[in-house]
C-alpha cells in the first residue's frame, strides 16, 4: 500500500499542477457545458473562486511533491475534489471521470498517510 500511496501522491501532484496552472493561464479547453452547469461556471469563472482554487491546487501540489505537510495538503484538497465530483455527478455526469480520478487519488493519499490523521479522529 505504501507504493500505491506514493504513486497516487505524485499523480495527484501532477494533476494539481496542471489544473492549478490552467486556472491562471487557460491552456486547456473543456467541452462546452449546458444549462445550469454553464451558468454556474460562468458565475464562478468571473469571481475570485477559480483563482483561489488554482492557488490551493498549486500549493497542495508543492506540499505533495516535497513530502512536506502531506496531511495538510490532503485536508486542503479533499473538499475541492469532493466539490468537483459532486458538480459532475449532479450537473455534468458525462464528464465525471476526471473528478472520480481526482477523488480516488486523494483517498489513496489519505489512506497511505492515515497516521497523520489520527489526531483528527481520536475521541480524546
Amino acid at each position: 500500500m505504501e507504493k500505491v500511496s506514493l504513486i497516487a501522491r505524485y499523480l495527484l501532484a501532477l494533476m494539481l499542477i496542471i489544473f492549478g496552472l490552467n486556472k491562471f493561464v487557460g491552456f486547456m479547453s473543456f467541452p462546452p457545458l449546458e444549462g445550469f452547469a454553464a451558468e454556474y461556471m460562468s458565475v464562478i469563472g468571473g469571481s475570485y473562486i477559480l483563482k483561489t482554487m488554482g492557488l490551493i491546487y498549486i500549493a497542495g501540489a508543492v506540499m505533495l511533491l516535497l513530502n512536506r505537510a502531506v496531511g495538510l495538503a490532503a485536508v486542503l484538497i479533499a473538499p475541492l475534489a469532493f466539490n468537483a465530483f459532486m458538480f459532475h455527478l449532479t450537473l455534468d455526469p458525462a464528464n465525471i471521470a476526471g473528478a472520480a480520478i481526482f477523488v480516488a487519488l486523494v483517498v489513496l493519499v489519505i489512506i497511505g498517510n492515515k497516521d497523520k490523521f489520527q489526531g483528527l479522529i481520536s475521541s480524546s
